[in-house]
């Protein structure tokens, strides 16, 4: 008995010693702390194709450079459409607080910056919508529906339509109708800091055109059903 407890144990030793042998011959089994194998790539192995980082899904590189030439005619008419706003110098005013609010439409029917470069586009409807639903919007709080469609198609980045849509500062506690004798019509001040930090924002336009169609473009690769709008409506023109 003692003598088959020692074979078949000296023989379980064996097999176990080959089992490792070949495991590690495999590279199987890897001492910690050593290198893996790697396999050499074979020389005349295909490469996985380049994929252009900008390319909008499904459009060819022409379409790519007519969409573009699109959203740069659109931001051509759209700044335009915001100097002129911005240097005729009639605005909306804050009657309703006296800290930062944002007016699309005020109560004489002044629109703000924003809201007549969208209606000079052509999208009138768009801007009394918007004045029914929220007279108060915030473009930097919209997310989707008509408004940001626009946005996306206008040529300019969402950061500059927000830059170009600047809130009302509204009046001092006290001489709303009628300031204090020796003092500045609040109105006249606010119009003046609004026309200051409009020059700024047209500067920025374009100093940063550029840089602003490539980022507007990238923005548009994200919703291929407006790319296709556009394209059909440039084929209709």
């Amino acid at each position: 008995m003692l003598r088959r407890l020692c074979r078949l144990t000296i023989a379980l030793s064996l097999s176990f010693g080959a089992i490792a042998s070949t495991a590690n011959a495999r590279g199987f089994a890897t001492a910690p702390g050593a290198d893996p194998i790697t396999a050499p790539v074979p020389e005349d192995m295909p490469m996985p194709p380049r994929v252009h980082p900008r390319r909008l899904p499904g459009m060819t590189e022409g379409q790519r450079v007519l969409v573009k030439k699109i959203l740069a005619s659109r931001r051509a008419r759209n700044v335009n459409a915001f100097r002129t706003y911005a240097r005729r110098g009639v605005y909306p005013h804050n009657y309703m607080n006296n800290g930062s609010l944002n007016i699309w439409i005020d109560g004489d029917g002044h629109m703000c910056a924003a809201a007549t470069m969208i209606w000079k586009s052509g999208a009138k409807a768009l801007v009394r919508q918007t004045k029914q639903d929220n007279n108060f919007i915030r473009l930097a709080d919209v997310t989707d529906g008509a408004l940001l469609d626009w946005i996306l198609t206008s040529g300019l980045t969402h950061g500059e339509v927000i830059e170009i849509q600047a809130p009302m500062v509204g009046a001092p506690d006290r001489g709303i109708e009628f300031p204090e004798p020796g003092t500045e019509d609040w109105r006249i001040a606010n119009d003046r800091a609004l026309r200051a930090g409009y020059e700024v924002t047209l500067d920025n336009l374009a100093a940063n055109r550029d840089a602003s169609l490539e980022a507007a473009l990238d923005a548009l690769e994200l919703r291929p059903d407006l790319v296709a709008k556009l394209l059909m409506q440039k084929k209709a023109a």
